[in-house]
């Protein structure tokens, strides 16, 4: 769960000091005291001049491919200031020790870094008796990463430091924000440390973690191929699940550090207790005339969405019929029912309308509803309702059509009259992932509501998605329909393609081809073992420009695009996404593939339908005007056709 978190940090004071070359600590090891294998932590920093078991390091486990990674490893210490400190590797009795020149790295603002802290402490690993020794400038808890590349895909070993001394917690009781230890940890020792957390409110079923500062994860290599994890879950690991409460109220939370030997969940734990329970309802129905008929019973009767983040709050946005009335009610009885002073409520004219009910009070508030699609790749609009684009009325409908491929993100706008404390945003409304909705495959919208990021879902550019908020469904879809378009025949010398459409949008070309399906049958028969479809296009419309195209059938294409989609059952062909090997396309006709053509195939009667969807920005055909395409399947040509472009 990240929202919104980058390269913020509270006072970060990681300082090098240099050492004494004269002093690099490496003829007093007492190695007898080495005999747990991997790598220690050694030296006075540690508080001890004698090496410890407790001072062993876990095996690290790397964000990147979630997986422990051979030659990495990890340790939370405490580390006192302007004193030596070394790490030594034992590997089957093989004893060695192993030191850095540590120096302050600022974090760059590039993409692999996202997430990361400020700065960190690196430095280049060096082996051997003269390796020198480290030291930190203040004594606090840090996270140590190293890497001594036993992997051969780093530059050289490395080794980080990560200043951990201001743990904290973050999840549903700060929207994943970050809440310091209150009050601040000052003294710091090996022997236990105790980060306390009062009053911290989380819904039922509420989670959260706890973690490094206001950032997520710390990247060792420019490459960033090795990445550790800053928060503790589940367990106290690296990598398992939020930690969850059952009851919803205040929490007085707890985590103590104290050296030990292992992984993670040796040397850390934590408490996590109720103080006072939450009287906040965890469900809100709505019942009327419209929901449900005024029967409990009904399946009608509208269940509201959880705002994330703040217990007791719902919303829901819907049709409504003008003149009808209804109620609110915490559970599904006439038991604690509310509406206007008493009286049911009422809509006096038709439309959408969003509500946001505070159950802790029972008092709501009724707006039209303003519903957006969010984020810049599908919508090109903003992260914020202040730019994202906005769906329309049609009908008791509301659609948007998609303006490029990408990740669907969809929110209702919910504006309370008084701002919620950690849920409205300062433009006055509640922050759209907390409002926030989608529908998958089977066409059902599904909620957000109090819980964790959906599953995503990719779209096309040039979709239409419709919204039917009364029967909880979607659609998505073309923003036009084939059966709109008329069909232009094949000539009588193609016996396989029958006949074929075309339309475009801003960003795409569209060819659907009608096909004797029983010329479509695949290689493990002997009946067309070649039934490609090649489509070559001509996008300056002259013949005397470009290349052979089409299959070896046109000259003058700039470009050409090459489907297969029938390699699944003979009986149908595969319904494929452009993930899949299923085509090509090339601009020049004689170059190298570009991308890969969308496909969708079905069969009805005694048709197989092909649907080709061609980004125009990957063959150059981006302005109107005509063009020349063909198209051939298996060496039958539809010959030379001049279309206009949208």
């Amino acid at each position: 769960m990240k929202k919104g978190l980058f390269f913020f940090m509270a006072a970060f004071a990681l300082t090098v000091v240099a050492c004494d070359p004269e002093k690099k600590g490496g003829s007093d090891i007492n190695w007898e005291e080495v005999t747990v294998d991997g790598f220690y932590v050694a030296g006075p920093a540690t508080g001890s001049d004698k090496i410890r078991p407790e001072c062993v390091m876990a095996a690290g486990f790397n964000e990147v491919d979630k997986a422990v990674r051979e030659g990495m490893y990890e340790k939370y210490i405490v580390l006192e200031a302007d004193k030596d400190f070394y790490l030594l590797y034992n590997d089957g009795g093989k004893k060695t020790k192993y030191g850095a020149t540590l120096e302050e790295f600022v974090t760059p603002l590039e993409e692999v870094y996202t997430d990361n802290p400020e700065k960190v402490l690196k430095g280049k690993m060096i082996e051997g008796t003269d390796a020198p020794s480290m030291k930190v400038a203040k004594t606090g808890l840090y996270h140590i990463v190293l890497d001594i590349n036993k992997a051969g895909d780093l530059k050289e070993p490395q080794i980080l430091l990560l200043d951990a001394s201001d743990f904290g917690v973050r999840g549903g009781m700060n929207s994943w924000g970050f809440t310091s230890s209150d009050p601040k940890v000052t003294e710091f020792t090996n022997d236990g440390i105790t980060f306390t957390f009062k009053d911290q409110e989380l819904a039922k079923n509420g989670e959260f973690k706890f973690s490094t500062g206001n950032y997520w994860k710390v990247t060792l290599d420019d490459a960033g191929k090795v990445k550790a994890e800053v928060s503790l879950a589940e367990n106290m690991t690296l990598n398992g699940d939020n930690i969850k409460v059952e009851k919803g109220g205040l929490y007085d939370i707890t985590l103590t550090f104290k050296l030990a030997q292992g992984a993670f969940d040796k040397s850390f734990s934590y408490t996590a207790v109720c103080t006072k329970e939450s009287t906040a309802p965890e469900n809100m129905y709505m019942i009327g005339a419209q929901w449900g008929n005024w029967s409990w019973d009904d399946a009608g009767v509208a269940e509201l969405v959880p705002v994330w983040g703040a217990p007791g709050y719902f919303w829901i946005t819907r049709y409504f019929q003008a003149g009808g009335e209804f109620k609110f009610c915490a559970v599904k009885a006439w038991n604690g029912d509310f509406g206007d002073n008493g009286n049911n409520i009422k809509i006096d004219d038709a439309g959408f309308y969003t509500i946001l009910v505070n159950g802790n009070d029972n008092t709501f508030e009724i707006k039209p509803a303003e519903v957006y699609g969010i984020g810049n790749a599908v919508f090109a609009g903003g992260w914020d309702f202040d730019s994202a684009v906005k769906f329309q009325e049609e009908g008791e409908k509301l659609v948007i059509t998609t303006t490029g491929a990408g990740e669907l993100r969809l929110a209702s706008k919910v504006v309370p009259s008084a701002a919620i404390d950690g849920v409205t945003t300062p433009n006055g409304w509640i922050d759209w992932w907390k409002t926030e909705f989608i529908f998958f495959e089977d066409g059902k919208i599904e909620y957000r509501g109090a819980g964790n990021d959906q599953a995503r879902v990719q779209v096309e550019a040039g979709q239409k998605i419709t919204l039917d908020f009364n029967a909880g469904t979607a659609e998505i879809g073309a923003s036009w329909s084939w059966d709109d378009i008329d069909e232009i025949a094949g000539p009588e010398s193609n016996t396989r393609i029958k006949g074929w459409k075309y339309n475009s949008d801003a960003n795409t070309l569209y060819f659907l081809f009608r096909i004797d399906k029983t010329k479509i049958k695949g290689s493990s028969d002997t009946l067309d073992w070649d039934p490609y479809i090649y489509i070559g296009i001509d996008t300056d419309n002259n013949a005397e420009t470009g290349e052979g195209g089409g299959g070896g059938t046109m000259n003058g294409c700039e470009a050409q695009v090459c489907i297969f989609p029938w390699r699944g059952t003979k009986e149908a062909p595969e319904c494929v996404n452009g993930e899949d090997a299923n085509g090509w396309i090339k601009a020049p006709v004689s170059g190298s593939s570009l991308g890969t053509p969308v496909v969708y195939g079905e069969i009805t009667g005694d048709w197989c339908y092909e649907e080709v969807r061609i980004p125009r920005a990957l063959i150059g055909a981006t302005a109107a005007g005509t063009i020349a395409i063909d198209a051939s399947m298996s060496w039958y040509p539809l010959g030379r056709n001049e279309i206009t472009l949208n």
